[in-house]
């Protein structure tokens, strides 16, 4: 039931999505293809295995994220704005002032987002979630010279089947990872968020989003691109995300685009870009790997994907999980 007429997203008229056009629940099935290859769980492991070292020369800190800018940053410092990121995430939270706290990392890359904020607040404890070993262990080294080692724990799971105990976090956030949950609802991320949460609990997420279904031929393809680069089925509809979260239970829905506060630090990818594949290139005599080389298009393709503002936006969305 895929239509083939949106050449740069993989699900666009699906049951899934005919579902969530009526207010129906949303079933846990993997989204229909209409590639014959489509990104597998397996080529996202693969790729986050072969590349964890190489955000380090994005992030000393292993940001895998875009950063925040505001008032009173440097744009020209990039890791300033990567921590600004992550504190933003903390604040919309709304964690309670007093008392301890847990939160959860769904997805979390090296654990950056979850390092800032228990470094930020005495009290506070996160678990994180990747399915990536090689993750947690720079996770751990990074823990241990911030001396933060005793308030995280790094799990390597499924994120939408983390095996957590139900109703244990005060708080969840996905930066960057939501995207690599299957369908244009990321509904199996969802149903496993709204598990995890108590009931009042706030879960923030920051990712690109694709505006409409069916996006033009030419953002459409550079969707792909970008896409099968990094290793991401396909990013969410902005829309069918929504309206998953409140099927899942979720209330106060808000969406917050992040377009101008992401763009200082996006426009630092065109030098460090070049010059790390230069760099690396040298240094493996003009051999790399192909995730390795796709993780180089994928960041220029991210900077382009960008610029069409009719298709794609990157966005803070928060939620409630209702009483």
């Amino acid at each position: 039931m895929t239509s083939n007429l949106c050449p740069g997203v993989r699900t666009c008229v699906t049951p899934t999505t005919l579902r969530l056009q009526h207010g129906l629940p949303i079933p846990h099935t993997p989204a229909a293809s209409a590639s014959a290859a489509p990104v597998t769980p397996a080529d996202t492991h693969d790729y986050f295995t072969e590349v964890a070292d190489d955000y380090r020369a994005w992030s000393a800190d292993y940001n895998m994220h875009f950063g925040y800018w505001r008032p009173g940053l440097n744009p020209l410092r990039r890791e300033g704005m990567l921590r600004e990121m992550n504190r933003a995430v903390g604040r919309a939270l709304q964690l309670p002032d007093a008392g301890p706290a847990c939160v959860i990392d769904l997805g979390c890359g090296a654990g950056a987002t979850a390092r800032t904020l228990v470094s930020d607040r005495a009290g506070l404890y996160a678990v994180t979630v990747t399915n990536v070993a090689a993750q947690n262990r720079i996770a751990g080294r990074l823990d241990a010279q911030e001396g933060v080692s005793d308030r995280l724990a790094h799990i390597e799971a499924d994120y939408t089947r983390t095996g957590l105990p139900t109703a244990m976090a005060d708080g969840a956030w996905a930066v960057e990872s939501a995207c690599y949950a299957s369908g244009t609802a990321k509904a199996d991320f969802i149903a496993e968020a709204a598990r995890l949460l108590k009931p009042g609990a706030r879960l923030v997420v920051v990712d690109g989003f694709l505006l409409r279904r069916c996006p033009g031929r030419l953002a459409g393809w550079l969707h792909r691109l970008w896409a099968d680069s990094w290793a991401v089925p396909t990013l969410a509809v902005r829309d069918d995300f929504t309206a998953a979260l409140r099927n899942h239970g979720f209330a106060d829905v808000q969406v917050r685009s992040l377009r101008w506060r992401v763009a200082p630090s996006a426009l630092h990818i065109p030098v460090l870009a070049t010059r790390f594949t230069l760099a690396e290139l040298w240094k493996a005599r003009g051999r790399l790997t192909p995730w390795r080389r796709k993780h180089i298009v994928a960041s220029y393709c991210s900077l382009a994907l960008g610029l069409f503002w009719g298709e794609f936006d990157y966005c803070m969305v928060t939620a409630v999980k209702a009483s």
